[in-house]
């Protein structure tokens, strides 16, 4: 009979009354009190868990539960002394989300400063050297390419959405010779809002040659990740109107949202093919090219090439590209100061 009392009393020890967050709980380690009802030495008292304190000296349990049966639970102690033992909190209040600022703009003056000079712009005189010049100068025409002299032949890859509103002008500077972009001693890469310390200004990335798709609403998309790649494509194979994401980790779901109702091809470079694939994935009308990755050599997937690469490798130059200086009379005056 004691066997079988020490093992409840062993029992009751590990017993938690269970209140929010098991705050309370039976004092453990068999140290026992005299019980206010029997007067035995059999009584454990409840701790607060989260202190270690005793709560009071009845608040306990005998452990002669045949014989006493003595219970006072910590519930039942607050509530006689109409206390309560956890503090009333005020649920969190919903955090309304911070609006996203609306997109800034720049204004058509600024980007029509940037149309001339192109005789200057190293990337407009390699384009002369792929296509000609007569090409050379439609492409430059349709995708409103600007020069800059924030590093001396630069040029200006202007973003323009579909509403015809300016959301901003990507400056980098190529190679007049080869295409490639300058990256040392560092990457020539700014924006024009930047260049000319615009504050604030929200810039909100728009597909670069999203204007033209208010030319031609029948024609079929094509998308690609960098401007060049865009523009060397419209070149050789004008049957889609292609735009570029400007960026690997530019493409969204929401930016192809804004093409429902045409049909879009998207064409990732290489090392980007898994993820573009699940970015449109279920997406109507969107299909994924995999020209590329069909294509491609272990020497060309380290290289990181693109769909331009391919196609200019495919494609002899038009010209030398030692271009004449008289290359690409497009109007306007002036370029972008610093």
């Amino acid at each position: 009979m004691a066997g079988r009392v020490e093992q409840a009393g062993t029992l009751f020890q590990r017993e938690a009354v269970f209140m929010p967050d098991y705050r309370f709980a039976l004092e453990k380690g068999g140290l026992k009190y005299t019980c206010p009802a029997c007067q035995q030495k059999r009584f454990v008292r409840y701790v607060n868990t989260t202190t270690g304190e005793q709560i009071a000296d009845q608040v306990g349990r005998c452990d002669r539960e045949n014989s006493c049966g003595y219970h006072c639970r910590p519930r039942e102690h607050f509530q006689a002394r109409g206390q309560n033992p956890f503090p009333v909190t005020k649920p969190a209040q919903k955090r309304e989300p911070t609006p996203k600022p609306q997109p800034s703009f720049m204004d058509a003056k600024t980007l029509q400063q940037t149309l001339a000079r192109h005789n200057q712009n190293n990337f407009c005189r390699w384009l002369c050297g792929v296509f000609g010049e007569q090409k050379a100068f439609e492409l430059t025409a349709a995708y409103n390419i600007g020069t800059s002299n924030h590093w001396q032949g630069s040029c200006i890859f202007w973003q323009i959405d579909r509403n015809g509103q300016i959301r901003g002008g990507k400056i980098m500077l190529y190679n007049s010779q080869t295409g490639r972009r300058v990256k040392e001693p560092f990457s020539r890469v700014t924006w024009v809002h930047t260049a000319l310390k615009l504050e604030p200004y929200h810039l909100q990335q728009c597909f670069f040659g999203e204007h033209l798709l208010a030319l031609d609403t029948v024609k079929p998309v094509a998308i690609v990740e960098s401007e060049k790649t865009a523009i060397v494509a419209s070149g050789f194979s004008p049957d889609f109107i292609w735009l570029a994401t400007a960026g690997k980790n530019t493409l969204s779901r929401e930016k192809l949202k804004t093409l429902q109702g045409r049909r879009v091809t998207l064409f990732p470079d290489l090392g980007a093919f898994e993820k573009w694939k699940s970015i449109a994935a279920k997406m109507p009308n969107i299909t994924l090219s995999h020209t590329l990755e069909r294509r491609a050599t272990e020497a060309d997937r380290a290289a990181g090439l693109d769909l331009a690469d391919y196609l200019l490798r495919e494609n002899k130059p038009a010209m030398p590209p030692d271009i004449p200086r008289r290359v690409l009379p497009v109007g306007g005056r002036g370029a972008l100061a610093e």
